[in-house]
């Protein structure tokens, strides 16, 4: 409150004067706050836009030619796949009927079944039937060409001899209602001069090659030429859609063109599928032979190269994002630190500085950042003691004008009250009240002069001692004080034989007012340290005492004429230290940290440093 009335005062008392306005522009500029709106995620949404545009075209054509490359390999793997498949197939009939001969060979050879069988004595003898039935045989007829079938172990009621290439043959079966295939071994022999025939075989179905039938996603069928048509004889899968004519655009191109084809639609794209054309003696088509892989159970369904180019170029489009997202992170995390350092020094926090990260033009961004803060600060500080510069020369100005026109007539009323005490004549009541007043315009006198000597200070009488010395003397003057409020002062050098050009009287006053400032926040009792110690060519002093503290709001403040937190205080002490140390070409700082206790800080150049 005394601060505000006194500045009042000042302004009204010296209408005339004209104060300076040095400062005056940096105030305006250091008081500008600019609006910072955060366009973060727009920047990167557009760095991963741009990113996307610039990669969208080479992605296109490397998703196209990679899918063409894989279904191409894909194609050609189940091509060849099937075709070892057909190829299996034919020999596996073709194996099936070598052992079926060697069979029926050995019971023509090394028994006289057969020829009992062929003039109709006798049946099949029970070891040779359980041999038969174990191998896996189903039928075993014995054939004559003049007198047809003359035993056979099913009723059957002909039998139709179906080449297939140049070493397989099939046999059709006829029961009267219905017809099945065979592939059966054949072996000759005699009886008199007739020939005969012993055919020994197992049916054509789906229990022919059972590891086929297990495979529920491969169909391997067999096409036998009926006149002009082929129809269907054997299926591996009878639970598949059957398929008894062969299409007709299948067997022209067997016909004209190359015994193998591979279809990737094939039976009206349920299946992908080879065609393996198995010739007679005049090379012309006997049987065909059909392995399909079905589109419905597998991946050769879906794995087309639509697919795969649609299936390619979403996923090179998410990588591209995400590689887009981490580029647009990385450009834009500098350019967010630097955003942030802008906001901080539009809020007035001019210590903010930016780390700068890797050799670019934002690195140089940064660099020209933390230059640019470092130099919003210095004339920060600048302003602020241009500022107090100027209240101090009117200040001074004003206070010349005060003492003049106040301490005469101090000295007249103070010369009066002591001529009137001295006559005696007043009574002990009037005579204390009049002892009253002698005091407080001794009291005021003395605060004008206090006052004077800080307006108008004297100049420092420079001369090189050791602020050790000045620091030592204070605390042994302050020790009875110190002790009576239970605070403890320890004094640490560790900056021994530190030489400095300094007014003793001077720095002793600052001093003492910094320990009678900690005495007074301790009034608990405490700790008070004084650390001397040097950083570059500058001598720190630190007072830093276990009180309160100075709230952040007013730590810039505290150096202010006539600002004070006591309830008896002038609000100069402070105010005078600041200004004795500027004229010691040095600095007094404040601070205090979270949880207590202030430090207030001289530093002061140093001219010498000498062992103790």
């Amino acid at each position: 409150m005394a601060s505000s009335i006194v500045g009042e005062e000042i302004g009204a008392a010296a209408p005339g004067l004209v104060r300076p306005r040095a400062g005056g522009r940096l105030r305006r500029a250091l008081r500008w706050r600019p609006r910072l709106t955060p366009r973060r995620a727009s920047l990167q949404v557009r760095l991963v836009i741009a990113f996307l545009l610039v990669s969208l075209l080479p992605m296109l054509i490397a998703a196209q030619l990679t899918a063409r490359v894989v279904s191409a390999v894909f194609d050609k793997n189940i091509e060849i796949w099937l075709t070892e498949t057909s190829s299996f197939l034919l020999n596996e009939i073709v194996s099936s009927q070598r052992e079926a001969t060697g069979l029926a060979r050995f019971v023509v050879d090394h028994t006289s079944m057969a020829s009992q069988l062929a003039t109709g004595a006798g049946e099949l003898q029970p070891s040779v039937a359980a041999l038969l039935d174990v191998l896996g045989y189903d039928l075993v007829t014995i054939y004559s060409p003049d007198r047809g079938i003359l035993y056979a172990t099913q009723p059957i009621k002909n039998l139709q001899r179906l080449p297939l290439g140049s070493e397989g043959r099939l046999y059709r079966v006829d029961f009267g209602d219905h017809s099945a295939v065979m592939v059966a071994g054949v072996a000759s022999f005699t009886v008199g001069d007739t020939p005969y025939f012993l055919i020994v075989g197992n049916w054509l179905d789906d229990k022919f090659m059972s590891n086929l039938a297990a495979m529920s996603s491969l169909d391997a069928r067999l096409y036998y030429r009926d006149g002009d048509e082929f129809a269907e004889i054997y299926s591996a899968q009878p639970s598949a859609p059957p398929n008894r004519a062969l299409p007709r655009a299948v067997r022209d191109r067997l016909e004209t063109g190359p015994a193998v084809f591979y279809d990737r639609r094939a039976l009206g794209g349920a299946y992908r599928a080879i065609y393996r054309a198995v010739p007679d003696g005049e090379r012309e088509p006997a049987a065909i032979i059909f392995c399909g892989l079905r589109s419905d159970h597998t991946l050769a369904g879906w794995l087309s190269e639509t697919n795969l180019f649609v299936i390619i170029f979403v996923i090179g489009l998410g990588l591209s994002v995400a590689a887009g997202l981490l580029l647009a992170r990385r450009l834009t995390r500098p350019l967010r630190s630097l955003a942030g350092g802008v906001q901080a020094i539009a809020a007035g926090d001019y210590a903010q500085r930016v780390q700068p990260q890797g050799n670019d033009e934002v690195t140089d961004l940064a660099v020209a950042f933390n230059r640019m803060a470092a130099r919003l600060g210095d004339l920060h500080n600048l302003e602020a003691q241009l500022r107090r510069r100027d209240r101090l020369s009117a200040l001074g100005e004003v206070a010349v004008g005060i003492a003049h026109e106040v301490r005469n007539p101090l000295g007249v009323i103070s010369t009066s009250a002591e001529l009137v005490k001295k006559r005696g004549e007043l009574s002990p009541p009037d005579t204390k009240l009049l002892g009253y007043v002698i005091d407080e315009v001794r009291r005021i006198n003395n605060l004008i002069t206090e006052f004077l000597s800080f307006a108008k200070p004297n100049p420092p009488v420079l001369v090189a001692l050791k602020v050790i010395e000045v620091v030592k003397r204070v605390a042994e003057f302050c020790e009875p004080e110190l002790s009576r409020q239970n605070i403890t002062l320890k004094i640490e050098d560790e900056a021994p034989g530190a030489v400095i050009e300094g007014d003793q009287d001077q720095l002793y006053q600052v001093s003492l007012n910094l320990i009678l400032n900690a005495i007074d926040a301790m009034a608990d009792g405490g700790r008070l340290v004084i650390r001397l110690f040097r950083t570059g060519d500058q001598l720190m002093i630190a007072f830093r005492d276990t009180g309160p503290g100075v709230p952040a709001g007013l730590q810039e403040r505290v150096f202010n004429p006539f600002f004070t937190t006591k309830p008896n205080g002038t609000g100069l002490g402070l105010a005078k230290a600041y200004t004795i140390l500027e004229s010691h070409h040095g600095r007094i700082e404040c601070s205090s940290p979270p949880g207590g206790g202030a430090t207030f800080m001289l530093v002061l150049p140093l001219i010498a440093v000498r062992a103790s």
